[in-house]
């Protein structure tokens, strides 16, 4: 009774003690983007918010790797989980769910770099020195996220301030415009980012992590001198250079080496947070990427396109790549330091054809059979790769081919192809001598090179979309809708400034 009481009274004082002035004033003492941005250590931390999206499961730690992976001609699935059930074979649709969580983070990354340079903008008692390299690193992220977007869906609505109220829903902007974002946030950030990262800072973004990405982006435009300018400056910064042994790009105690221009950054801290990771946020800090396409899950299988990709003494050539046993592990390879055999961990699944005989394969790279035997369960702390130079090494390849600089492009091709240990073009088995030879050479060198690494998929709709290939060679359900995925569908009732009209063709 005497609760009642007091609360009866804390209503009639509200209803009767204050003006309409008072029910509308904001409290004080509540920390806003207006009042919150009132140092650098502040400003810093709104920056890293973002970063911390960008690790969130929606993004990176899950969802990245198999709506990217799932879109091309490398990677099969071998369980019934949802994404991968929705994605291949040009299944995906407005619907489903993984994608609309993916888009909704992307923007939620957006949408974190927005208030950050928005409230760095607002403050006026720290020196613009010390903030442009916080805004050029909100900027790259906002950027980046953009280049994504762009590359999975085309058009959509752009923010370039936080999003306050429901009245700021933006149209869907073109394709064109939506990259022409992106190139001007990485453009913008290569001009005011540090070449290098202290011990405090590695894995934020440096000035090349904004020219490789701005390479990239300008890649899926087509703009190739543009793309040029940009990659050779990471090559002429001397800041990168390809490690000696492929393989170890791809372990637990090898992050940040000379090849990596941009990684997402995992430690042996919590684990992977599997109900709330949907932001990034919090103290759990692993990947499940090893243990979604390793040993006990196997949720995604190589395909005998892959195996068959590399050069092979079987194929006819007097070498064999050794890329192969770097990126796949076989049936009855020792792995765990030779100590233990492998043996296929989901026999229903289809063998796979390897030169004429039947196989049972499992992804070998990201994962720890180098060391361990992961058991049933290992979320794993390798740091995730978003882009190194001998992606941007094969990028400057792929351009000067395609310009026809056939020397020039074989040099470039020639170094990743040195450090795999495998004969330079001229001496190999891989016809080179004309450019349409050289320009396949290329695109099967990436294909070998960076497979499983989220980036053939968005090479094939590119090399399509401008005429370097046909991927109705690579993938056989393919139709022009697949060069885009669907637009969700809460996107589409959610935005007032959108309607069914603006749904990417073919699924409608």
């Amino acid at each position: 009774m005497k609760l009642k009481a007091i609360l009866l009274m804390g209503l009639l004082a509200i209803g009767f003690g204050c003006s309409e002035d008072d029910l509308t004033r904001l409290d004080p003492n509540r920390v806003t983007p207006e009042n919150y941005f009132q140092n650098t250590q502040q400003m810093e931390a709104a920056v890293l918010s973002a970063y911390s999206t960008l690790r969130s499961g929606p993004i990176v730690s899950r969802w990245y790797f198999f709506i990217n992976d799932m879109r091309d001609d490398q990677h099969m699935p071998t369980s019934s989980l949802t994404i991968l059930l929705s994605i291949p074979g040009g299944n995906a649709s407005p619907t489903d769910n993984e994608m609309r969580e993916h888009w909704t983070a992307l923007y939620l990354m957006i949408h974190r770099a927005n208030t950050a340079l928005d409230g760095i903008a607002s403050n006026t008692s720290v020196s613009d020195e010390d903030k442009a390299p916080l805004i050029a690193e909100a900027r790259f992220l906002r950027g980046w996220a953009y280049n994504e977007i762009a590359t999975l869906w085309g058009g959509a609505p752009i923010y370039t301030s936080r999003l306050v109220s429901l009245d700021g829903f933006q149209p869907r902007s073109s394709r064109e415009e939506v990259f022409a974002q992106a190139q001007a946030d990485f453009a913008f950030a290569a001009e005011n980012l540090p070449e290098s990262r202290n011990d405090n800072t590695l894995g934020r973004a440096t000035r090349g992590s904004a020219l490789g990405y701005l390479g990239r982006s300008y890649m899926e435009t087509n703009n190739l001198d543009e793309a040029k300018e940009a990659l050779e400056a990471v090559v002429e910064s001397g800041n990168y250079s390809l490690v000696s042994n492929f393989g170890d790009l791809f372990t637990e105690e090898n992050g940040f080496t000379s090849e990596s221009l941009f990684e997402v950054v995992y430690a042996p801290i919590g684990d992977y947070n599997w109900n709330n990771f949907v932001t990034g946020d919090g103290a759990d800090s692993k990947s499940v990427r090893a243990q979604e396409y390793g040993k006990a899950w196997r949720n995604v299988a190589p395909t005998s396109d892959l195996i068959n990709l590399y050069e092979n003494e079987l194929a006819g050539c007097d070498y064999t790549d050794p890329r192969l046993r770097e990126t796949v592990i076989f049936e009855g390879d020792t792995y765990a330091n030779g100590t233990e055999v492998f043996d296929d961990a989901r026999p229903n699944s289809p063998e796979l054809d390897y030169h004429g005989t039947d196989v049972n394969v499992s992804w070998y790279k990201y994962g720890v059979y180098y060391k361990l035997n992961p058991g049933d369960f290992y979320t794993s702390t390798t740091n995730y790769l978003l882009m190194r130079y001998a992606d941007v090494l094969l990028l400057l390849a792929e351009i000067e081919a395609r310009q026809g600089n056939l020397d020039a492009a074989r040099d470039y091709a020639n170094q990743v192809r040195e450090r795999a240990g495998v004969p330079d073009l001229e001496d190999s088995c891989v016809p080179n001598a004309t450019q349409d030879e050289l320009i396949k050479a290329i695109v099967d060198e990436r294909g070998k090179e960076l497979a499983s690494e989220a980036i053939r998929a968005r090479d094939l709709r590119r090399w399509d979309r401008y005429g370097v290939i046909d991927a109705s060679d690579y993938l056989d359900y393919w139709t022009d809708r697949e060069l885009l995925l669907p637009i969700p569908l809460q996107e589409i009732t959610t935005n007032t400034e959108i309607s069914q009209a603006d749904q990417n063709p073919g699924y409608n």
